[in-house]
């Protein structure tokens, strides 16, 4: 009882969330982790876009390169995440963030990340030549950051 919350866009409410009661889940046999959302779809319309283009699916294979740094702990994720979407060019298709590490491992005063780069293009299979080109690009904008490779 009482776990709810008013559901906002930009400022104004458009509906609300919360747990069922156990009274009514007990009655209908719908177990006790039972959510209900009410929106307000007139309200919500307005921030709706239905400017989606369909892509097909990927006719060429990605090139996947995982990265594990070693980051000055004053570094935000979003800091490297911005350098390497910067840095990898037209290519670059997924980035994701997929280990933190802080411990005896890891010299004082920084962490280990690592992530996990997608490249592709639509018109052909990428070469080793053309990522390597991207890596390098990125290392080198990472390196400006004060961060290195982890070996």
């Amino acid at each position: 009882p009482g776990r709810q919350g008013k559901i906002f866009v930009n400022g104004q409410p458009v509906g609300y969330m919360g747990q069922v009661h156990p009274k009514v889940t007990a009655n209908y046999s719908i177990g006790d982790d039972t959510y209900i959302a009410v929106l307000d779809i007139d309200i919500l319309l307005p921030f709706a876009s239905f400017d989606h283009k369909y892509e097909g699916i990927a006719k060429y294979p990605a090139v996947t390169r995982d990265l594990s740094l070693v980051v000055p702990k004053n570094i935000l994720a979003g800091d490297i995440e911005d350098m390497i979407k910067s840095k990898a060019g037209k290519y670059l298709e997924e980035l994701k963030l997929f280990d933190i590490y802080e411990g005896s491992q890891i010299k004082a005063g920084y962490k280990s990340m690592a992530y996990s780069l997608s490249f592709r293009a639509k018109d052909r299979t990428l070469d080793d030549q053309i990522v390597g080109e991207s890596m390098n690009k990125i290392l080198k904008g990472l390196e400006s950051l004060g961060i290195e490779l982890r070996s």
